[in-house]
């Protein structure tokens, strides 16, 4: 592949200028709009020229607000072809910006941004929204930035000299984290990243020419923006795209599509499995044939075996086999993926992965962990470390997942000391290696070639010397009562005379329950924390949907629950059913 995506996509606009490439589906799963190769080259052109009238020049920044669309693509590659860094953005919902502005702010002040592009249909919104809100005293205000749409521009005057890099290391856009921990950094992902990942994909998932996609996962996310949007840019897929909203609210609309175009490859994270399961039915399974997909990627959350033996079970009738399942493990830092192709699956003592060991076990209280996959990527060194002394771990034991390669980030945007620390870590003296290393924050361990994820090291709970991981917790209780909502647990310490105690946020599948219920739940979820950990759980919260704090890409934001249960805010909210703590003498107050 040549030195840019841009550069890539001239070549595929020289010799294949009448491909579709794009095409965005309706809730319905019928398609709405569609792009050629070439109809994609003049809109980011139109992009191009007019980012230049508005006073752009290359290396300004400028915040992309779409809602799902291929007028996103278009922004965004506009942008490369001006030079422009293009920083892609969750769109705030303008009616309730208490929610979202606030991340948004943060964003645009840190990246310095020049200007805002959006829609019409968004921007008309925004006005809307602000004379509907405009004399209350606690709506919060956008930044004072100018807005720009871009989806109905006229023709460039005259030719567009597109920018190409001055090197590999000149930032090609600003990938802000999820903040499943702190507020969002902007990592400088530069044109050789991409180049290296968008290649390195390539080769992993056998990408090329007949490569059908269908995706949901967000536009803005860097799983569906460089594993999807930019592969197809560079010529790696034709790729049909749907929103994220018509999945959550229909599911059976991914797998309408993906058996209508004969799909080969996609994407989700593991609670999407899980979703499909309980929102499609038997009838309608039978009516598709999934046989072509040769990839479906789990990715963006840790992966639960009891998931895809549900999924593969359930859908055994449409052709789709388990040789398809391609478990994946990466992060924004590393522009995506560290590991591709899981396969393994091991059972592991519970007591000695506590204790920083993996060790196989048939015991029935084993913690079962899913491979993420090999280290493919050439040039590539992942080390497992231990975090407070910089010292290698050996196999199969856990420590912190290290990476060096050609797609590491260059650093958080307008953070040097955080770069620093994150991006160039060194090994402990006595064990150097001449490498900078990605301190991924991610706890992990090799069993052979493959890498396990076991949790982040900031949301580890550390009990009576014991490593608990917050996930694992969450696995035990999401079906310790019929009533608990799956993908709606959060675990996580908080300190309680001096020692670290476990606290848990749990979501209710209704949104009222007698006192009855709520005291069944309740002690539903201590039993299996008791019974699996021999520990008890100092608070236990039950609320209804959003009580768990996530990140807009899905991930469980244990910080910030933990902040809410501090604050004491989370027992005024109008979700709560009750806040049930644990005295030392085991009686409960709530």
């Amino acid at each position: 592949m040549t030195g840019s995506i841009a550069s890539a996509f001239l070549q595929l606009r020289a010799s294949d200028p009448q491909r579709r490439i794009f095409t965005f589906v309706d809730d319905s799963g019928a398609d709405r709009d569609s792009l050629t190769v070439e109809q994609l080259g003049q809109a980011a052109e139109r992009v191009a020229g007019a980012l230049s009238g508005w006073g752009f020049a290359p290396g300004d920044r400028a915040i992309l607000v779409y809602p799902p669309s291929l007028d996103f693509i278009e922004a965004f590659l506009g942008c490369l072809a001006a030079g422009v860094i293009p920083v892609p953005v969750y769109p705030p919902n303008p009616f309730k910006l208490r929610k979202d502005l606030a991340t948004f702010s943060a964003i645009a002040e840190n990246a310095g941004a020049r200007g805002i592009l959006t829609t019409c249909a968004y921007d008309r919104s925004r006005s809307v929204a602000g004379v509907t809100t405009m004399f209350s005293r606690d709506t919060p205000s956008w930044p004072s930035l100018p807005w720009h749409r871009t989806d109905r521009l006229r023709d460039p005057a005259g030719p567009v000299d597109w920018h190409l890099p001055a090197g590999p290391d000149e930032p090609a856009f600003l990938q802000y984290t999820s903040g499943s921990t702190a507020l969002p950094k902007g990592v400088i992902i530069s044109h050789g990243n991409l180049v290296h990942e968008v290649a390195a994909n390539a080769a992993d998932l056998g990408l090329g020419p007949d490569t059908r996609g269908v995706f949901w996962v967000p536009q803005y996310h860097d799983l569906g923006l460089i594993s999807v949007i930019l592969s197809t840019i560079a010529g790696n897929s034709r790729t049909t795209l749907l929103s994220p909203l018509s999945f959550l609210q229909r599911p059976a609309v991914w797998f309408d599509v993906m058996s209508r175009v004969a799909a080969t490859h996609t994407a989700a994270p593991n609670f999407a499995f899980e979703l499909a399961v309980r929102k499609t039915t038997p009838e309608q399974r039978a009516g598709w044939d999934l046989r072509p997909l040769r990839a479906v990627m789990s990715a963006a959350e840790p992966i639960r075996q009891s998931t895809m033996d549900g999924f593969f079970t359930a859908f055994a009738g449409t052709g789709l086999t388990r040789e398809a399942f391609f478990p994946a493990y990466g992060l924004a830092e590393h522009t995506v993926s560290v590991s591709m192709g899981g396969s393994a699956v091991l059972r592991l003592d519970r007591t000695a992965l506590e204790n920083g060991r993996a060790v196989p076990s048939e015991d029935p209280g084993a913690v079962t962990s899913v491979g993420c996959g090999r280290i493919t990527k050439p040039d590539t060194t992942v080390r497992i470390v231990d975090p407070a002394t910089g010292r290698p771990r050996g196999p199969d034991e856990v420590g912190e997942v290290w990476v060096d390669s050609p797609t590491k980030g260059i650093g958080y945007w307008g953070l040097p000391e955080q770069s620093r620390e994150t991006f160039h870590a060194r090994l402990a003296d006595g064990y150097e290696d001449g490498r900078r290393y990605l301190r991924t924050g991610d706890l992990g361990f090799f069993h052979g070639d493959e890498l396990f994820v076991t949790g982040r090291c900031k949301d580890l709970i550390i009990m009576c010397g014991r490593n608990l991981y917050p996930v694992d917790i969450e696995d035990s209780v999401r079906d310790c009562h019929p009533m608990v909502r799956p993908g709606g647990v959060a675990a996580f310490a908080v300190e309680v005379d001096g020692e670290e105690q476990l606290a848990l946020f749990v979501e209710a599948r209704r949104d009222r329950l007698s006192p009855t219920e709520v005291d069944e739940v309740i002690d539903a979820v201590r039993q299996r924390v008791y019974a699996e950990y021999q520990i008890c759980c100092h608070a236990v919260v039950l609320g209804t949907a959003g009580l768990v704090r996530k990140t807009t890409s899905g991930k469980v934001r244990r910080l910030a629950c933990r902040q809410a249960y501090l604050s004491g805010d989370i027992a005024k909210a109008p979700g709560t059913l009750r806040v049930a703590v644990q005295r030392p003498d085991l009686t409960e107050v709530t």
